[in-house]
């Protein structure tokens, strides 16, 4: 029993609760400072190689997943838990009853208490009736009750005692709070993609490389651009993203630096971007029937284009073992033609021709910029879990600072005989208060609400 009573005094220390508070917020500086959640190769840049590796000991660059993050966190769970057990009961009883009576709270001569004693020469319905004017209006909870064996009535008022429970809120709001953080660093993820114009996917690498995540939706970078001052600084990065689910777009979005886009939970936000030239090559078609008639056309091996000429189709493919071209093209119906050196008008293509039918195929030195765009893709689902223990908190904190419990009692007892034979006076009121903080505010009430019950009885 011992043992238990020193663990529970530790546990519900606030002493502990203060110490527990200061080093999260000092490790959540620490994590505001270092940005969480880089690749490798970032913090090597950024940082330099003894840095990186320091830090990285130290688990300063994945905090909020520590170990020691999340036993303090732990432990300031349990120390709200067991301080509001052991206190839990006794603010019950002080909202909801059964009251301390008139006597016990003078016994204990609390140096909080406010105290006031008078004579009245009026009977106890009119004492009752005046201070039921004063103290219990409004809002108020009140009780009156004969004092057994002494002929005297012992009144009670509560006003705001529901606010009592506020520090309870708190603690459960931390706790909430505690609870959205330590679910998003479980099931939250930050990570990261390129996708190139034109292109799709559905799947992410987590910002440290340690795996791949895979998204409930797929991803389609319809275009890239870059808007710009007048002169000439960048003014933008936008992307327009489509999200596909079951091989339906179901949305379309610009996002840009600061404008991200939110969907099922997951936050796709625009980091960077980048140009790429891709193994194709530019091929111009010719018609030779009418040579006004020309398309160029950025083309890959494997794949059949359109040449625009007669419904005729063609692919770069390789060439075949022995030929000393390394492309040849390849025609629809699988007729290869090789390439020859064709003349049109007495102007000399610089380039390898082939020709099939009507149609040319000139390979050009032309190849066409491609963008992608460098997007971050994270997951916090459990962020409107944070935000609303964040609003219980402030709220708490209101009402806790600003609402203080005031209780009231009042003991009406038959006046002496001696001096009610020499002034009259037929009852003695006593009256106790007794904050729950030791506000101006509250002496300020009590000594207001005194005043105008003596002019009333006095």
């Amino acid at each position: 029993m011992i043992m238990l009573s020193k663990l529970n005094k530790f546990f519900s220390s606030v002493k502990l609760a203060i110490f527990l508070l200061i080093s999260i917020a000092v490790l959540s500086m620490v994590g505001t400072f270092i940005n969480q959640g880089e690749t490798t190769a970032q913090y090597k840049a950024v940082l330099g190689e003894k840095a990186f590796l320091v830090l990285y000991w130290l688990g300063f660059l994945n905090i909020y997943g520590s170990w020691y993050f999340i036993a303090l966190a732990a432990l300031l769970a349990v120390n709200l838990i067991v301080a509001s057990a052991n206190t839990f009961p006794r603010t019950l009883r002080a909202v909801f009853g059964p009251c301390a009576s008139f006597d016990e709270i003078a016994g204990k001569k609390s140096p909080k208490a406010a105290y006031e004693s008078f004579a009245s020469k009026k009977n106890p319905d009119e004492i009752a009736a005046a201070l039921n004017s004063s103290f219990g209006n409004p809002g108020a909870a009140a009780s009156d009750t004969a004092v057994a064996g002494t002929g005297a009535r012992a009144l009670y008022y509560s006003k705001n005692g529901i606010f009592r429970f506020s520090p309870y809120i708190a603690h459960l709001s931390v706790l909430i709070i505690l609870a959205g953080v330590m679910l998003n660093v479980k099931y939250g993820f930050r990570s990261y993609t390129n996708i190139n114009v034109g292109e799709k996917t559905d799947v992410s690498y987590m910002m440290n490389g340690s795996k791949t995540v895979k998204l409930p939706f797929t991803v389609r970078l319809d275009r890239y651009r870059t808007e710009y001052y007048p002169n000439g600084t960048p003014k933008a990065y936008i992307s327009t993203v489509g999200i596909i689910e079951n091989h339906v777009r179901v949305l379309t979005r610009n996002i840009m630096v600061n404008h991200p886009l939110a969907y099922d939970g997951i936050t796709i936000y625009q980091a960077s971007y980048g140009h790429y030239k891709p193994n194709e090559y530019g091929i111009l078609t010719v018609d030779l029937k009418n040579t006004k008639y020309k398309k160029m056309i950025f083309v890959r091996t494997g794949k059949y284009y359109d040449s625009g000429i007669n419904g005729i189709k063609f692919k770069l493919a390789k060439s075949p073992a022995g030929n000393e071209n390394p492309y040849y093209i390849g025609i629809d119906n699988g007729k290869a033609v090789n390439f020859i050196v064709y003349r049109i008008k007495n102007r000399n293509f610089p380039f390898i021709v082939a020709k099939y039918k009507n149609a040319a195929f000139v390979f050009t030195p032309e190849a066409k910029t491609y963008y992608y765009s460098g997007l971050e893709i994270t997951r916090n689902s459990y962020t409107p879990v944070i935000w609303f223990g964040s609003i219980m908190l402030v709220a708490a904190l209101f009402f806790s600072f600003f609402f203080n419990h005031k209780e009231i009692w009042v003991k009406i007892s038959p006046a002496e005989s001696g001096k009610e034979n020499k002034t009259g006076d037929k009852n003695r009121i006593e009256i106790i208060g007794v904050p729950r903080k030791k506000f101006e505010s509250f002496y300020r009430y009590f000594n207001e609400k005194t005043a105008a019950v003596k002019r009333k009885l006095l």
